[in-house]
């Protein structure tokens, strides 16, 4: 398979990721238990997918940042999953939405920082960390962590068409 097409498979992955984690919110109250569960893995299957090729393709100029980034991101989605085995305690969830949001975090600055991305996907992915972290305050509303969610999964999809654009598959 040619770099161009995994290049746009994951950038088709990194839209259904971001779609669905923006839908996500929606089955908390909608669906039953083993359909959320199904969900939420697909759903950061999706991301996971997304995310390689959102570092890879531009791995060689996001330095070690970039890197670091990518790993955090990587390893904080599989630290969510696998939270049902109380590996990292009571808030083994929160620790590795945390660490998926700092990784996020950590390669949107450094594309930022070395100008290879469009700056859309790196900002709302800041944004939702702010978001996130304003919504853990006391007088913070709880809606706070919903929109957190839907800012990330927003800076997905973004990634995920620029993705598919023609500029970033000549990059390949």
């Amino acid at each position: 398979m040619s770099k161009n097409t995994l290049l746009r498979l994951s950038g088709i992955a990194a839209i259904a990721g971001g779609a669905l984690r923006v839908a996500d919110g929606l089955l908390i109250t909608s669906a039953a238990i083993p359909i959320q569960q199904f969900a939420y893995f697909f759903t950061d299957l999706m991301l996971m997918f997304g995310l390689c090729g959102i570092y890879l393709v531009r791995s060689n100029r996001l330095g070690l940042a970039g890197l670091v980034g990518f790993v955090f991101s990587f390893t904080g989605i599989l630290m969510v999953r696998t939270s049902a085995l109380s590996l990292f305690g009571f808030s083994a969830y929160l620790i590795g939405a945390s660490v998926t949001l700092l990784g996020v975090v950590g390669i949107g600055t450094a594309m930022l920082i070395h100008n290879v991305f469009p700056k859309l996907a790196p900002l709302l992915w800041i944004a939702s960390l702010i978001i996130g972290v304003v919504s853990l305050l006391p007088i913070a509303m709880r809606w706070g962590v919903t929109l957190a969610g839907v800012t990330f999964g927003i800076g997905f999809i973004v990634a995920g068409i620029s993705l598919l654009s023609d500029k970033a598959t000549s990059l390949a």
